[in-house]
């Protein structure tokens, strides 16, 4: 046994790929779920109530993700000898900030429908202001996470957006309209609520601390600050397209924003899996080099063929998908996913400092890329249109990138950007330069349906044979992982090796490509307040 872990140190490393198994597996099928609900309610409502729901949507997540400051985390990362206590202590705290944040929204609702001039923006808004508290009633699920009880985790995070479709399509289709988009959501963490109260293993107790609280506060006050940076991304993307060209243009970029979150799933499914092992081998800074090059690696495996797909592709999405309506939103989803390529480069280096307990640098970065955003994307906008500002969006996430490469040579020496990009990025590579070889073959003959369909076979089956081609040794661990039978399978110290050695804990590549996740980084959370 561990100190923080209650199973042997050996079986760490077979927790993490059976983790990232379960992850992938419960959070792929979560998503395909929601995406499939998005596209749907998208087909049925057309570009101006998405329009209105992208200021809804973007509004209330962003000021529920402020007040996730990384309780969670902290709660993850500390090593308190009675957790029933630490558990209601961070309970607690919690839920006073989530009652501060439901004020915030209720009081937000009238500004955001005097800034965009839309008085339909006061109610909608209003009636996601439940969400934080919503939030925080689900917390028994930070213990699971902490135990490393993947399954449990997912299992009752997977009621909410389940509840939710059951409930926002038929809405839809019967014409309640947008309106839809905050009844489903509602449903479901509802049902979230009651599903984590009864599997809870701790009593949900108030319990306030002063020193505790102080603990808390110094983690989470560097978190708030990078949540306030990506607010200003978030919500200036939005609000520049709104002045620049109206509300339709808002439609068009909440689509784009929100097929590029999708992409960048794989590294949340990944990130989730591993924090509390960083956390468990925090110390042992050979072990954390190899995690991140691997988990890096896992991620990319998803993220590139996804980008590249969503820039092939994303002409065909919108003819025989969406519609025609949505045609001048190709450009967008086309720019918006090539700069998620580039900044999921190393995006989870923040929770191996997260795991040291040291949120600043983090901050920093996110400081940067707004101050970036802000003096490169907008002024793009407004002098180049949508050419202007993807380019300006590239060029933000290449700033953010070089501080982002300080920080991680700081804490792990010896990795470099080859080590991530030499492997994950051939198959993508030769899968795209297949289907630009097809397309020329082709060119004059119009562009049917089919041949779309079999353009799109054609990369995938290429990205996943090379892939599994190129890590093979990661494959076969993988299966081997899934296969065993339980713990006593294992012997203390086959997985992992002692302290004194480098370590091992491998991610399996199938994690980066079982398709999106949950937003959010290493918390145990991941909840998105409205779906689309």
């Amino acid at each position: 046994m561990s100190e923080r872990l209650d199973f042997p140190r050996g079986e760490l490393r077979a927790r993490v790929v059976r983790g990232t198994v379960v992850n992938a597996t419960v959070l792929g099928l979560v998503d395909l779920l929601v995406l499939a609900q998005g596209l749907i309610v998208t087909r049925l409502l057309g570009p101006e109530a998405i329009g209105l729901y992208g200021v809804v949507t973007v509004t209330t997540m962003t000021i529920v993700s402020l007040k996730r400051v990384g309780i969670d985390e902290a709660f993850v990362a500390q090593e308190a000898a009675d957790q029933e206590t630490e558990f209601q202590h961070a309970f607690t705290l919690e839920l006073l900030l989530s009652a501060g944040f439901a004020l915030v929204l209720l009081a937000a609702a009238p500004v955001v429908a005097a800034v965009y001039d839309d008085d339909r923006l006061l109610a909608l808004t209003a009636a996601t202001a439940y969400l934080p508290l919503a939030f925080a009633l689900q917390s028994p699920a930070w213990v699971f996470f902490r135990r490393m009880d993947y399954a449990r985790q997912r299992l009752l995070q997977a009621v909410v957006p389940v509840v939710a479709f059951a409930v926002t399509v038929p809405l839809a289709a019967a014409g309640v309209g947008v309106w839809s988009l905050v009844i489903g959501p509602a449903a479901g963490n509802l049902a979230g609520i009651v599903a984590a109260l009864a599997a809870s293993p701790y009593r949900l107790a108030l319990r306030y601390d002063r020193p505790v609280a102080r603990r808390y506060l110094r983690f989470s006050v560097p978190v708030f600050v990078a949540l306030v940076a990506a607010l200003v991304v978030a919500q200036g993307q939005i609000l520049a397209f709104d002045v620049d060209r109206g509300l339709v243009w808002v439609g068009f970029v909440t689509l784009a924003a929100t097929l590029s979150r999708y992409i960048d799933r794989a590294d949340t499914i990944v990130t989730s899996t591993i924090y509390p092992a960083i956390c468990a081998i925090r110390d042992r800074t050979q072990a954390l080099e190899e995690l991140f090059v691997r988990s890096n690696r896992a991620t990319l495996l998803w993220v590139l063929p996804a980008c590249a797909g969503a820039v092939l592709f994303a002409g065909d999405l919108i003819a025989f998908v969406l519609g025609d309506e949505w045609r001048p939103a190709r450009g967008l989803i086309q720019g918006l996913a090539v700069a998620t390529a580039m900044g999921q480069l190393g995006f989870n280096w923040f929770s191996f400092y997260r795991a040291h307990e040291r949120t600043r640098p983090p901050a920093v970065e996110a400081m940067v890329a707004a101050v970036a955003f802000c003096a490169l994307a907008v002024p793009g906008l407004a002098i180049a249109g949508v050419t202007g500002f993807v380019v300006g969006r590239c060029a933000a996430v290449a700033v953010q990138l070089g501080v982002r490469a300080r920080y991680v040579r700081a804490l792990l020496p010896v990795v470099r950007v080859r080590d991530l990009l030499a492997r994950p990025a051939v198959p993508t590579a030769a899968a795209v330069v297949a289907v630009l070889a097809l397309r020329a073959a082709l060119w004059g003959s119009g562009r049917p349906e089919a041949q779309a369909v079999a353009e799109v076979a054609l990369f995938g089956a290429l990205v996943v044979v090379l892939t599994l081609r190129l890590e093979r040794g990661l494959v076969a661990e993988l299966i081997s992982a899934v296969r065993r039978a339980g713990p006593a399978e294992q012997e203390p110290g086959e997985g992992d090796r002692d302290e004194g050695d480098g370590g091992h804990l491998p991610v399996p590549v199938q994690a980066g490509m079982q398709g999106p996740g949950q937003g959010g980084g290493g918390g145990a959370g991941g909840q998105g307040p409205v779906g689309a």
